[in-house]
């Protein structure tokens, strides 16, 4: 049996969100962006453009209400300038869902840190156009 060649493709789409300290320093899940149903995220990285400057360590977590981390399983370090990359999981969102991000330090609490969030995803079986 042949594979049969889907005709849809999907235009990807592309989310950019800043963020301070103020923003994510509760070390609570802070819902970042909002994903379709269906979502497949394709890429995604952090830009810390100012540094978060706690005494020890200053990490951030990126997934969703399901799994925490499920795109940065390890913690991206917010202590160095810099992009951090996101880890792409091939998960489809079952619903429409937030992205969440998840501050964590130690030590003496920041006083600084300023970054942006960049993700794009594809959403699936949206069809933007046709081809073949």
């Amino acid at each position: 049996m042949a594979i049969t060649k889907p005709e849809g493709r999907q235009n990807v789409a592309a989310l950019f969100v800043p963020f301070v300290l103020a923003d994510i320093s509760s070390a609570l899940a802070q819902a970042a962006a909002q994903l379709p149903a269906a979502a497949i995220v394709t890429g995604g990285f952090i830009v810390v453009d100012e540094v978060f400057n706690a005494a020890t360590t200053a990490t951030l977590v990126v997934g969703d209400a399901l799994v925490a981390n499920r795109y940065a399983p390890t913690p991206l370090d917010l202590k160095t300038l810099g992009m951090k990359a996101l880890t792409v999981t091939g998960y489809a969102t079952l619903k429409i869902a937030d992205l969440n991000v998840t501050y964590a330090s130690s030590g003496a609490a920041a006083t600084t840190g300023k970054g942006r969030l960049y993700l794009e995803y594809i959403e699936t079986p949206k069809a933007s156009w046709t081809q073949g």
